[in-house]
């Protein structure tokens, strides 16, 4: 932490400083107010890593899903809480949990600086000191693509015969949805406990691929003939088990 911390502080030389003295007062405070902000932003970082070090410290298996024996030999006190008065939920001025910056992100924008904010002038040739950071965490646009299969056909030069390639078994249709789409239906109808309306209209409002109700009941149909021997088999274990941790 203290690594990364270290080169994100500008290298201020010299010669730096001597512009901005040169330059004047409000090149000055500029250069000054521009360490105050990321030295604040890295300070921020750290007060945010501390709190959650220690709220990962407190924890146990009354406030977390650690198992019982991860607790050791400390016993917990039990204190008797008192109403606060206050609303539920979030209070204001309250700091919420915020993300950690990742080392690597995928992409990068770098926003150029133009001109000066103190005198106007123009900062087109001048090399950026460096730079502030900040990463925004989002899904990229999630759209269904389309494979084509193409099975080759050629003639016999001997016997003129036209011969054709097989299509692999998966691809048994002229247009069909792939195993990714229908894993992801199976998913939604049945961990998800959606119905079959409500998961073909999931399915049209996230990824634009409207599918009727009935290629919906298909697909599960034939999700659930795939896996019925393997049920079969977790059926026949449970009943000869001595223990099956129905509690």
């Amino acid at each position: 932490m203290g690594g990364n911390s270290a080169s994100r502080l500008p290298h201020i030389g010299r010669e730096h400083i001597l512009n901005a003295y040169k330059a004047g007062p409000d090149a000055v405070v500029s250069l000054f107010e521009y360490l105050q902000d990321t030295l604040l932003s890295i300070i921020q970082e750290h007060e945010i890593r501390i709190k959650e070090l220690e709220e990962r410290i407190n924890k146990d298996s009354h406030n977390s899903s650690k198992p019982p024996s991860s607790d050791g030999l400390q016993k917990r006190n039990y204190k008797q809480r008192e109403p606060s008065g206050k609303k539920p939920g979030g209070q204001k001025g309250h700091e919420g949990t915020t993300l950690s910056m990742v080392k690597h992100p995928q992409h990068v924008q770098v926003h150029e600086v133009s001109r000066c904010r103190g005198c106007g002038a123009s900062l087109q040739q001048q090399k950026a000191w460096g730079y502030e950071p900040r990463q925004v965490f989002d899904i990229p646009p999630i759209a269904v693509e389309v494979t084509e299969h193409r099975a080759q056909i050629k003639r016999c030069p001997h016997c003129g015969e036209l011969s054709q390639a097989a299509f692999p078994d998966e691809v048994s249709h002229k247009t069909q949805y792939g195993t990714g789409v229908q894993a992801f239906a199976v998913y939604l109808k049945n961990y998800g406990f959606l119905s079959y309306q409500r998961t073909a209209e999931a399915l049209a409002d996230l990824f634009c691929t409207p599918i009727s109700v009935g290629t919906l009941v298909s697909i599960d149909q034939r999700c659930a003939g795939r896996v019925e021997g393997v049920v079969e088999q977790i059926q026949q274990k449970l009943i000869r088990a001595n223990v099956v941790h129905f509690d």
